[in-house]
């Protein structure tokens, strides 16, 4: 079937045989400083020039990333079949970095791949930002607890970091949800980390993606060129 005629209401079928796009650079361990000081890795963006504007299947070990074609918003992963995602190269300049990217839902008009907000520094950060605006006290708590979900603690089967909300596709243009890094690592996979230091994880007990605080085997992910 042609990339382009492929519609988010038909999967296209998933292969490991296929090529993965990507090279590798003797200046992986090289980083730079953008405008806003923080440091990006030239590798990173070098995947992300490599990367834009291909079509590609993200697999996991829990099988590749499809999207519902119902309701066009439910990520699941499936063996044998996955969505097509177009690789977007994000603007530097909005969000004073570079490297960045989106994964644009093909046969969407404007459907992203996007995370969930969570963990004990952002809602700090995000408590801290309320307390200077003229909000009552006793309602910052709710606030927080509505917008930014919770990591797991370290009484959780896995340790603290973790955080099982599913990954979605929302309507873009990309937010800071919804934009990421490409991290090379052994074997042509890949991490693909958050703003916020998270990593994509196959969650492959129920078929989701969700977020883990490192990059070991469930959060590696090939990407191959369709």
């Amino acid at each position: 079937m042609s990339a382009a005629k492929t519609d988010v209401s038909t999967c296209t079928p998933a292969s490991d045989e296929q090529s993965v796009v990507d090279s590798d650079s003797s200046a992986a361990a090289a980083s730079t400083t953008t405008s806003s000081g923080s440091q990006t890795s030239v590798a990173s963006y070098q995947h992300a020039l490599e990367h834009d504007g291909k079509r590609v299947i993200i697999g996991g070990v829990g099988g590749s990333i499809c999207v519902d074609p119902r309701d066009r918003r439910t990520v699941t992963t499936s063996y044998r079949k996955g969505a097509l995602l177009q690789v977007e190269l994000i603007d530097e300049n909005k969000f004073s970095e570079r490297g960045l990217v989106a994964f644009k839902v093909v046969g969407t008009t404007n459907k992203y791949l996007s995370v969930t907000l969570y963990g004990d520094d952002v809602r700090n950060a995000i408590a801290e930002a309320l307390s200077r605006t003229l909000l009552l006290p006793a309602l910052i708590p709710g606030i927080i607890d509505f917008v930014v979900d919770r990591a797991s603690e370290g009484d959780n089967f896995e340790g603290p970091g973790y955080n099982y909300q599913p990954m979605t596709a929302e309507d873009g243009p990309p937010g800071l949800l919804q934009v990421f890094t490409l991290e090379r690592k052994c074997g042509g996979r890949f991490g693909i980390k958050s703003r916020f230091q998270t990593y994509w994880r196959s969650q492959h007990w129920n078929k989701t993606v969700s977020q883990a605080p490192h990059c070991l085997g469930d959060e590696r992910w090939r990407l191959t060129a369709n």
